[in-house]
């Protein structure tokens, strides 16, 4: 099984790079498109996936990141979910619009969050009452945190919004603290970290810091050590059921990620990858299929993508400001 995931994603990945070698520069880009394919367990159309993001640019103002490489992973990503994905090109345009109507930035992530919202028409009728709410958890974060509340937290507070919760600003605080009193550090990795354990509304925060805490201790078992960088992926395994959580899987497949040509100098992202694939096993899982934690896995599924998008669109948008001021 193991085997035949990374198979699937290098392939995916050769394919990508030598129709797209001209058009994204980024290695990790596109690493990120065949994840979404992998976990998606969708074939990849390479004629089709030009034609959506062709689309996505004609529909784009000229000024709009939909003119550059995220067109692709908004291609990939309509692919991805969707039958007909050329045909939800304008809803997401004028969610996207919704979305700036309501005082989110212009710009990538306010597509992500558009994005999010699209995939989740079916759990909420009325996509203005979740923009509102995201906007209000937004600006509940930022009041909390001013200095790291940035742009690239709109997509994890819409999906917060599908929550419907009202303590929502409270429990991340309760996270972010108690989880700094666990050896984490402040920052806007931890408070990444806190938002993604608010997705869950079952376990108690106290069983949920613990868990992180346990896979945090696992990564440096392993030799992986606690990185900031890595806090929003130990949280995504801290919602797993712990009896559902193997270090050692996840560990295996890193390691064989390590190894191929492709990915030996993106031991990050091959991180985050091992971690995407092993979660998304357990979305096909029968024992688990009729259980609530479907429900739970298919948010952290949505939440990874989230993080690993807005985490490649952070670098590429700091390596491009580098670029321009030398």
């Amino acid at each position: 099984m193991q085997q035949s995931i990374i198979s699937n994603y290098t392939q995916l990945y050769e394919e990508l790079k030598s129709r797209l070698k001209w058009k994204v520069s980024d290695n990790q880009i596109l690493m990120c498109i065949a994840s979404l394919y992998v976990i998606g367990n969708k074939n990849l159309n390479m004629e089709r996936l030009l034609q959506i993001a062709d689309t996505i640019k004609r529909n784009a103002g000229f000024f709009s990141s939909m003119q550059s490489y995220s067109r692709f992973t908004t291609a990939a990503m309509l692919d991805v979910n969707f039958e007909d994905p050329e045909a939800q090109v304008p809803m997401l345009f004028d969610l996207y619009e919704r979305c700036k109507a309501a005082k989110f930035p212009s710009g990538t992530y306010t597509y992500i969050a558009a994005s999010i919202i699209l995939k989740n028409q079916e759990k909420q009728g009325n996509p203005d009452s979740i923009i509102m709410k995201a906007k209000e958890i937004y600006d509940g974060m930022k009041k909390e945190h001013l200095f790291l509340t940035d742009a690239s937290d709109y997509p994890l507070a819409t999906l917060l919004a599908y929550e419907n919760r009202d303590d929502i600003i409270q429990q991340i605080e309760n996270y972010y603290e108690k989880l700094n009193n666990q050896g984490f550090r402040k920052g806007n990795d931890l408070q990444f970290m806190s938002h993604i354990l608010s997705l869950d509304n079952h376990t108690n925060d106290q069983g949920l810091v613990t868990r992180s805490t346990y896979v945090a201790d696992e990564f440096q078992r392993i030799g992986i050590k606690r990185k900031p960088g890595y806090y929003p992926v130990i949280a995504m395994l801290a919602l797993l059921p712990q009896e559902e959580f193997d270090m050692d899987a996840i560990f295996t497949m890193y390691e064989a990620l390590n190894q191929e040509k492709y990915f030996r100098w993106q031991k990050d992202m091959n991180l985050i990858m091992a971690v995407s694939f092993f979660v998304s096993k357990k979305l096909g899982h029968d024992e688990l299929a009729e259980t609530r934690i479907i429900t739970t896995l298919e948010t952290i599924i949505q939440a990874q993508q989230a993080v690993m998008i807005s985490t490649i669109t952070a670098s590429t948008i700091a390596a491009s400001s580098n670029n321009n001021t030398n």
